[in-house]
């Protein structure tokens, strides 16, 4: 079974890795915090959707990018 890469489910970990190595502890932070969405329950572990942490990053460049007037690329 093939599954699309956007739509996978990544752990709290993962996440973390993702955004520049930071702990599982300050992903639930996040979470908390609202900057991240709910994470999906499997059990007795937490995940998010690989496209929404893809889309958190996303919107973080072109955050910079405006900030610092760099031209949009895509």
């Amino acid at each position: 079974m093939t599954e699309r890469n956007d739509e996978s489910l990544v752990s709290l970990e993962e996440v973390g890795r993702m955004l520049g190595g930071i702990s599982s502890k300050t992903v639930r932070r996040r979470i908390a915090e609202g900057l991240l969405p709910k994470p999906i329950k499997e059990g007795k572990f937490c995940r998010l959707f690989r496209s929404d942490v893809m889309g958190l990053i996303d919107n973080l460049k072109r955050k910079r990018d405006e900030k610092y007037g760099i031209p949009n690329s895509g």
